[in-house]
């Protein structure tokens, strides 16, 4: 038996599946490639006995934002590259981790496992999404479930993009400089982001050789 692929995790975790949060198409065949890689070690990190037991949540993309001059444009999250498909998993009603595929360097659009995470991070996106549920501004529109990270700035988030604006969730930990699982405006993320830009550049230039 192979692990269930379904919708939304939260439909195992006993939540809701948003209907106006849509999950992005993925490349064909990301599911047989986490099985692959749910192996005996993978298995024992996850503290799973049998890939059987697992449910597989449908994919969604993680984006990044890299550069620092990025986050001094108003609408810096244009420049977020697409990076892995992030694919939960889950063991009944308890998260237990996820899986990262990318698209391989030499295969095309055929996905390639990238990492293994253990459940911190899929809780956290579990968090956000039960925020992001009971938004109102998801009754108006649809938005795309994205996932964004800012590594300069250890900033993880649930990122909604709809047509005609974002929500951004953060992620715990938030070290004090924004609130976790409180839903933000691309501007109002950008004006908290950017004291924070400069202390980082300050802190390099300390470090720069000289």
């Amino acid at each position: 038996m192979k692990p269930k692929l379904i919708l939304c995790l939260a439909l195992v975790l006993g939540g809701h599946c948003f209907a106006a949060i849509t999950y992005p198409q993925a490349p064909d065949g990301g599911s047989e490639v986490v099985i692959k890689y749910l192996g005996l070690q993978s298995l024992k990190f996850l503290k799973v006995s049998r890939v059987e037991d697992l449910t597989i949540a449908r994919p969604f993309a993680e984006y990044h934002v890299t550069n620092l001059t990025d986050l001094s444009s108003k609408n810096f999250l244009v420049a977020a590259k697409q990076g892995v498909w992030l694919y939960q998993l889950a063991q009944g009603t308890n998260a237990v981790g996820e899986v990262g595929l990318m698209p391989g360097r030499r295969s095309g659009n055929r996905l390639e496992f990238e990492h293994l995470s253990g459940m911190g991070s899929t809780h956290a996106t579990l968090d956000g999404l039960r925020v992001a549920e009971r938004l109102p501004q998801i009754k108006n529109q649809d938005y795309e479930l994205r996932r964004l990270d800012i590594a300069p700035m250890l900033f993880h988030s649930v990122w909604l993009h709809g047509k005609s604006d974002d929500i951004l969730i953060p992620l715990p930990p938030t070290f004090g400089r924004w609130k976790a699982n409180e839903p933000y405006s691309e501007a109002q993320m950008l004006a908290l982001l950017k004291p924070e830009v400069e202390k980082t550049r300050q802190a390099w230039k300390s470090f720069a050789p000289k």
